[in-house]
Parts: structure tokens; C-alpha cells; sequence
């Protein structure tokens, strides 16, 4: 097991196994639980499914019976409606300052949990089990948790602030290929926006303790520099989500093939090659330009924009430039011919 190195204030450990063999134990010697101590283990069914009764056995050997709820975390159900139904569970088991909440899933299970603590008044404790590529690099490192509102994304956000995190390279064995895309596009976006060699570690031949760490690094280093531009992406991938009503494309498609539009065009053929190796699309389909260009143009009329904050391609490098809204639908009408023939 290895402490990895973030830019948070947080304990981040990972290590083959340690998810069925440590977790109980760091939080007996770390915090102190006790067998009157509630847990919550929150999970979405494809994990509970496959990893739950291995992972409450390490609790039930130290007397510590913890209590499962299982949430849709999928994109087009992760709202208030499953956050408000995990509180209500919290409170029929009277769950109070001095307990614990274990996230444990990918990240959509991340931002349930993360929102639900923020709102309860004493506070409870959270400790963050990712279990997809995805929610080890954004979701762990994020200090925001974020909830949709019908077809709109991300429209409420909260503070995520964990105790702790523990990751297990046991979990990306059964990670299906529509979920592994969000973890590709991130570490595509970190790339980018850092060091393209970052994308040598998707084919899998590093060590996941290394891979992270190197993450890690560019994140903070992006971050230091200005955190919106770990935005990049968002507003063409969110709309094209957004249009297809989540069904279509998954979340990593669509950043990827937003991400596509706005690689310098000198690179853009290698960079397609990639994508092409980790089944990736390069094309967005079933949909017109304009319909994608009407989505954005009524998002901004929503949250009563007058300009766009955004990141572009600016003199060779990604800045974050503010636009006025004709001019930010001219860039993303540009961006779109990228990838639609």
C-alpha cells in the first residue's frame, strides 16, 4: 500500500486488495470506530453486485454490521430524487455527527454521497472507495460534487470534502467499456492541458500507483495555473449529453469527442489514432450542428449569460478567455465541424 501525493488535504492511499483488507481496519486505528459506530456503505447495483459481500466482511470480522444503500447513479437518474432518498435512509437509522458514510462506487455514487453530506446539518463522515478510472483522478480530486436537474447537468453543486481515500486496482477489471470512456477522456483532458505522453499510461502497462501520482502532478500543476481550465471541454460535451437526454453518448464520449475539438490541428491525426485504440468515437452522429449550437445558445439563455467564460486554443496554448455569446457560438460551431462531416 502507497500514500499517494495530492494537492489535498487528504489521506489517499492505494494498493492491490487494500479495499477488501484495510478500509475497517484504518478506520478503527485512524478514527476510532467502534462496533456502535453506524456505517453506511452507499453503492449503485453493478457494484454492490459484484464486490459488496467482500467488501462488508472485513467489517463484520470486527464486530461492525454496516448498513447498505443502494443508489442509481447513472447519469440520467443522478439528481436530488436519489440524494433525498439516501438522506431519508440516513435518518430512519439515526445517523448523527460521529458515524460514517462510504462512498463506493464510480463517480456519479461520488457526487450522491459528497451532496448528502454537505446538507446534513451535524455533518457525518465520508470516506470515497472509487471503483472506475474516472472517479480516482476527477472524482477524488474534485472539491465540488455536482447533481443534475432533468436534461440539465451539473445544475447544483456542492462542497466535497472527504476524509479519505482509498484506491484499488481490483475494480478496473470489471469496469464496462461505456464507463471506462469517462476515465480515458479525463486523463485525455489532463494530457492536453499538461503533458501528451500522459496518454501512453491508458494502454494499461503502468503501474496504477505511478499513473496517478503522474495525474496527480499535472492536476495540481493545472491547477495552480488557473482551475478553470479544467473545464476545457464541457460546455459542447454537457450540451451533447444534454441533447440525447444522457442515452446516446456516455459521459466520456462525450468529453472526448469534445476534447477532439479542440486539439491543435497538427496533432489532431495522432491523437485520433489514440482514440481509435481505446474505442473512442471521433465523430458525433444522429444529430445536426445547429440543433447542438440551439442547446448551448438556450443553456446560456438559462443561467442569463452575456458572455461565456470558456478555454480555447490561443497563440499555441489553452487560456481561459471570456467571449460574448455570439462569438462563444461561432467558436463551438467551429469546434463542431471537427467531428461532423
Amino acid at each position: 500500500m502507497d500514500k499517494l501525493i495530492t494537492n489535498r488535504n487528504i489521506d489517499y492511499y492505494c494498493g492491490n486488495g487494500i479495499a477488501f483488507d484495510y478500509v475497517a481496519e484504518f478506520l478503527v486505528q485512524k478514527y476510532g470506530i467502534t462496533s456502535s459506530t453506524k456505517i453506511a456503505i452507499c453503492s449503485d447495483r453493478e457494484v454492490s453486485g459484484y464486490y459488496y459481500n467482500r467488501f462488508e466482511e472485513q467489517f463484520i470480522k470486527m464486530g461492525i454490521k454496516p448498513y447498505l444503500a443502494v443508489v442509481d447513479s447513472r447519469t440520467n437518474f443522478k439528481g436530488l430524487s436519489q440524494a433525498d432518498s439516501l438522506i431519508k435512509s440516513l435518518v430512519d437509522f439515526d445517523y448523527g455527527c460521529n458515524d460514517w458514510l462510504i462512498s463506493f462506487g464510480g463517480g456519479g455514487v461520488l457526487d450522491i454521497c459528497g451532496s448528502v453530506v454537505s446538507l446534513f446539518s451535524c455533518g457525518i463522515n465520508l470516506m470515497v472507495v472509487p471503483t472506475t478510472l474516472n472517479s480516482m483522478i476527477s472524482g477524488a480530486l474534485s472539491n465540488k460534487s455536482y447533481l443534475n436537474c432533468g436534461s440539465h447537468k451539473n445544475e447544483i453543486s456542492t462542497e466535497f470534502n472527504p476524509s479519505s481515500v482509498i484506491i484499488d486496482p481490483t475494480f478496473l477489471k470489471t469496469v464496462s467499456p461505456k464507463v471506462k470512456s469517462s476515465g480515458y477522456a479525463t486523463v485525455i483532458r489532463i494530457a492536453l492541458l499538461s503533458d501528451l505522453s500522459l496518454m501512453s499510461g491508458l494502454d494499461g502497462n503502468i503501474e496504477l500507483r505511478v499513473f496517478l501520482n503522474a495525474l496527480y502532478s499535472a492536476w495540481a500543476r493545472i491547477e495552480s495555473n488557473n482551475p478553470l481550465l479544467l473545464t476545457i471541454g464541457d460546455e459542447l460535451a454537457n450540451s451533447i449529453e444534454s441533447y440525447f437526454r444522457f442515452m446516446k453518448y456516455s459521459e466520456g464520449e462525450a468529453l472526448a469527442l469534445s476534447l477532439l475539438t479542440v486539439v491543435d490541428h497538427q496533432k489532431l491525426a495522432p491523437i485520433k489514432s489514440i482514440y481509435s485504440a481505446l474505442n473512442l468515437p471521433t465523430k458525433l452522429e444522429g444529430c445536426a450542428a445547429k440543433m447542438i449550437i440551439k442547446n448551448l445558445s438556450e443553456s446560456f439563455e438559462h443561467k442569463g449569460l452575456s458572455s461565456v467564460t470558456m478555454v480555447d486554443f490561443v497563440d499555441g496554448e489553452y487560456k481561459v478567455v471570456e467571449y460574448d455569446i455570439d462569438k462563444a457560438l461561432s467558436v463551438f460551431e467551429k469546434r463542431l465541424s471537427v467531428i461532423m462531416d
